[in-house]
C-alpha cells in the first residue's frame, strides 16, 4: 500500500512538473525578439537544466533513508544561514530591482533563499524531534526557536524580501506547532510584534505602501504599480472556459510583466481557461492531501513532521501566488512551485519532496500506525526493527 501512496504522490508531482515546462516554453518564447542573437529557447533551456538537475536529486534523495536528514540539519541549517548572509556582501550577492537575493556563478545564479526553504524546515522537524519534551516550555522550547528561526527571517528581510521572511516564518512554525510548541506562547508574541513591525515596515519602505494602496485600489495607478493585476485580470477573463489555445495568449505579448515567473498562472488561465486552470488546481490540492496522507503514515516524529512541513509550505506559496495573480492579495513577487520559471525554486522544491518520497517508502496502514502510537504514549518499550519500521498517525504534542 505504501508503494502506491508513493507512486500516486509521483505521478501528480510529474504531472505538475509537466505543466511547468509547457507553461514556461509558452510564455517565454516571445521574451526574445525575432532576428536577434539571443536564443528564443533560451528561458526553457535553463528551466530543463534545473528540472533535470532537480528531478536527478529528488531520486537520489527519495533512496536515502529519511533519518539520516535529522542529523544533516543542523550543518545544513548553518549552510543555508552562510548562504543567506552572503547575498548581502556586496561582490558576492547581486543586486536586481533593488534587492541583493541572488549568488551568480558565471551565466547561472540562485536564490538562497529557496534553499533556506528548505533547510530551515529540515532544522524545525529535528527540533521538535530531538526536544519533544522541552517545546511546551516558553523558556526552553519557544525561545530557541524563535532563535533559529528568526536568524532566517531577519537575513531574508534584510535583503529586502518581506515576503519570503514572513512564508519562512509561517511555515516553519506550522512545523513546530504540529510538534508541540505552544501556540499560546506564539499567540502572546504575534500579539505584541506583530502591530509594530506592521506599522514599522510600512512606514518605512514606500514599496509596501504602494502595492497596499493599489491593492485596496487597482485603479488608481492602472499603468504603473496598478498595471500587473490589471493585465493579469485582463489575461484570466479572456481564458474563458476553454481557454485561447496554447501559445495564443495575448497578454503575454509584452502586456503581462513577469509573465513567465510570478504571473505564469494568468497566462496558463488565458490559454488553457477555466478547465486548466482547475486542472492545475486540482493537482496541486491532490498533492497536499496525498503528502498529508504521508505525513500520517510516517515511520516516525521527524519523517512526519518533514511530510507535513513540505506539503504545507508547497500549499502555501501554490496558494499566495494565485491569491496575488487574481487581485486577492497585495501584490507579491512569488511563484508558482514546479511551474513558474525559476531555477533554485523549483531545484530546491523538488530535492523538498524527494524527502517525502523517501518517508511514503516506509508508510505503514494507519491501523498499525495507530496501535504503535498508542504504545508509543504508554511507554512500552518496543522492539528496534518496529520502532524503525513505523510509529506514527499524528504528532502529538507533549503527551
Amino acid at each position: 500500500m505504501s508503494h502506491n501512496l508513493r507512486n500516486a504522490y509521483l505521478l501528480n508531482l510529474l504531472a505538475l512538473v509537466g505543466i511547468g515546462v509547457v507553461m514556461v516554453f509558452s510564455s517565454s518564447a516571445i521574451r526574445v525578439v525575432p532576428g536577434a542573437e539571443i536564443d528564443p529557447f533560451v528561458f526553457i533551456k535553463r528551466h530543463l537544466l534545473f528540472v533535470g538537475a532537480g528531478l536527478a536529486a529528488m531520486a537520489m534523495i527519495a533512496r536515502i533513508d529519511h533519518n539520516t536528514w535529522l542529523r544533516f540539519a543542523k550543518p545544513l541549517w548553518m549552510l543555508g544561514l552562510v548562504l543567506l548572509v552572503l547575498t548581502l556582501l556586496p561582490g558576492v550577492g547581486t543586486e536586481y530591482n533593488g534587492a541583493r537575493r541572488w549568488i551568480r556563478f558565471g551565466g547561472f545564479g540562485f536564490q538562497p533563499s529557496d534553499m533556506a526553504k528548505f533547510t530551515l524546515l529540515l532544522a524545525a522537524a529535528a527540533y521538535a524531534t530531538l526536544r519533544r519534551k522541552e517545546l511546551g516550555s516558553f523558556r526552553r522550547g519557544f525561545l530557541p526557536a524563535c532563535a533559529f528561526v528568526g536568524i532566517y527571517c531577519v537575513l531574508v528581510m534584510a535583503q529586502p524580501d518581506f515576503g519570503t521572511s514572513l512564508f519562512l516564518a509561517f511555515s516553519s512554525f506550522l512545523v513546530l506547532i504540529a510538534g508541540g510548541l505552544r501556540l499560546k506562547h506564539l499567540g502572546v508574541v504575534l500579539l505584541v510584534l506583530l502591530p509594530i513591525a506592521s506599522v514599522v515596515m510600512y512606514s518605512k519602505f514606500d514599496h509596501i505602501q504602494s502595492r497596499i494602496m493599489v491593492f485596496l485600489d487597482p485603479a488608481a495607478d492602472p499603468r504603473g504599480k496598478g498595471h500587473q493585476v490589471k493585465q493579469s485580470l485582463i489575461a484570466i477573463g479572456s481564458g474563458g472556459m476553454e481557454g485561447q489555445g496554447l501559445g495564443n495568449s495575448m497578454q503575454k505579448l509584452y502586456y503581462l510583466p513577469e509573465q513567465e515567473t510570478d504571473f505564469i498562472f494568468a497566462v496558463l488561465a488565458e490559454e488553457t481557461g477555466f478547465v486548466g486552470s482547475a486542472i492545475t488546481l486540482a493537482l496541486f490540492i491532490s498533492l497536499m492531501l496525498l503528502g498529508m496522507r504521508i505525513a500520517r503514515r510516517s515511520p516516525n516524529r521527524f519523517g512526519s513532521l518533514v511530510a507535513l512541513g513540505v506539503t504545507g509550505a508547497v500549499g502555501l506559496q501554490a496558494a499566495i501566488n494565485v491569491a496575488v495573480v487574481t487581485a486577492s492579495v497585495p501584490t507579491k513577487g512569488i511563484g508558482l512551485p514546479f511551474i513558474s520559471f525559476g531555477g533554485s525554486s523549483c531545484f530546491f522544491y523538488l530535492c523538498a519532496c524527494g524527502v517525502v518520497l523517501s518517508v511514503a517508502r516506509k508508510c505503514v496502514s494507519e491501523q498499525e500506525a495507530f496501535t504503535l502510537l498508542q504504545q508509543e504514549i504508554a511507554g512500552e518499550r518496543l522492539a528496534e526493527s518496529v520502532r524503525q519500521s513505523a510509529r506514527a498517525r499524528r504528532i502529538v504534542a507533549a503527551s
